[in-house]
């Protein structure tokens, strides 16, 4: 065999470089014009360079094996083989890497819809537009959410596919989202928040009721609450930072859902639910990977005694319960930040205000909630639109009897 180290082996006429991908150990020959690289001082000292550079390839996810083995029968063989629609979606899927876990769990599950649907030994070349229309026209889709959504993860994939001006041939071309009814906002009275809390507060632990009335009096997303630490408010101020939000099964990243940070002021209520949760989180500690933050989350599941997942077990097993025992109609948990901006609007408190407690923009805020807006102002607005449009008359109408 010859020597061998650092990935390179050196043969007595010949020099291989030997590196893993995908968990498969490969050896190559390296080859000038077709006949193999003598082993000289210099080649070998070439070829150590060159497994390095492999080496860092691989580990970017970066390696094109055709790059560097041209002569390679592995890369001929590659060549002739047509990429199937398996391969193509596991190469999309690893491209995602960027995301937040919870989103490329979710990718991953479209991913392994599409390869069942569509077949993933198929060559994607195979795949014409009348095909994929009549597959995805003859799936029973549960909604026009979850067609939606899995389109992205499949449109992805043949554009990796069809790039630059091969972007014509595209099969995809043409299928267009499901049409999704606009559902207007559902929020509850005040009456109604104000008897769901009471009623929490008689049933379940404090720490229950301290969730909810944050909910309500902050009109934070249940993703970003759950993720709030003690590090986040600043009691002064009576200011709390967001800047993190945990999603679908406890996965955790940066900024909000616009991948952005804001402060938001807290109003009384706000700080009184975090009083009560004082003596049950704000003394812990946690240890995370390369963070200087120990601070303990906020709010916890008083059963587990460690924060949130998600909002699945607040919303299962104490939202659920309180609105049948008081004969509340159903609406979603989520819809506590309905209530909050429903509220605020009636009671004439500025959009732009709002909307920047929200972590929503003025335009996004009136499209949802323009509604609300009159509801309190007693026909003030009719009044200033009757005084807007009255006929006035002038020199000049005297004069011509028009207006």
């Amino acid at each position: 065999m010859g020597r061998s180290g650092s990935g390179v082996e050196v043969r007595e006429s010949s020099i291989r470089i030997k590196f893993v991908v995908n968990g498969e150990t490969i050896r190559e020959r390296l080859t000038l014009n077709g006949k193999s690289l003598a082993p000289t001082p210099a080649n070998i000292k070439y070829a150590h360079r060159l497994a390095a550079e492999i080496r860092r390839r691989i580990a970017q996810g970066a390696f094109e094996f055709a790059e560097f083995f041209p002569d390679s029968p592995r890369t001929k063989l590659e060549a002739e083989r047509p990429d199937t629609f398996g391969d193509m979606a596991n190469l999309w899927l690893e491209a995602q890497g960027r995301l937040a876990k919870a989103t490329r769990d979710q990718y991953g599950t479209a991913v392994r819809f599409w390869k069942r649907l569509l077949g993933e030994d198929t060559s994607i070349k195979e795949f014409s537009h009348k095909l994929i229309v009549a597959k995805i026209g003859g799936y029973p889709w549960p909604s026009a959410k979850t067609h939606n959504n899995y389109l992205i993860a499949l449109r992805g994939i043949f554009d990796m596919e069809y790039r630059g001006p091969d972007s014509v041939n595209n099969p995809l071309n043409g299928i267009e989202n499901m049409p999704m009814v606009k559902k207007l906002p559902d929020p509850l009275t005040i009456e109604e928040r104000d008897s769901i809390l009471a009623d929490m507060a008689q049933h379940y632990d404090e720490r229950v009721w301290a969730y909810f009335t944050f909910a309500f009096y902050t009109g934070m997303r249940p993703e970003e609450t759950i993720a709030l630490r003690w590090s986040d408010i600043d009691f002064v101020a009576g200011i709390a930072r967001i800047q993190r939000v945990r999603t679908f099964r406890g996965s955790e990243r940066d900024g909000s859902k616009t991948h952005t940070e804001r402060d938001i002021d807290l109003l009384p209520q706000a700080l009184t639910a975090i009083q009560v949760m004082k003596p049950h989180t704000f003394m812990k500690r946690v240890e995370r990977e390369n963070a200087e933050d120990t601070a303990a989350d906020i709010f916890q599941n008083p059963v587990t005694e460690r924060p949130w997942h998600d909002e699945r077990s607040q919303r299962d097993h104490y939202w659920k319960p309180s609105l049948k025992r008081l004969g509340i109609r159903w609406r979603r948990a989520y819809n506590t930040r309905h209530t909050f901006a429903t509220v605020a609007l009636m009671a004439g408190v500025p959009p732009a205000y709002i909307a920047s407690q929200m972590g929503n923009s003025i335009k996004m805020l009136l499209d949802k909630y323009a509604r609300w807006i009159p509801a309190n102002d007693k026909g003030n607005a009719r009044a200033m639109l009757a005084d807007a449009m009255t006929i006035v008359p002038n020199s000049s109408q005297n004069k011509t009897g028009r207006t």
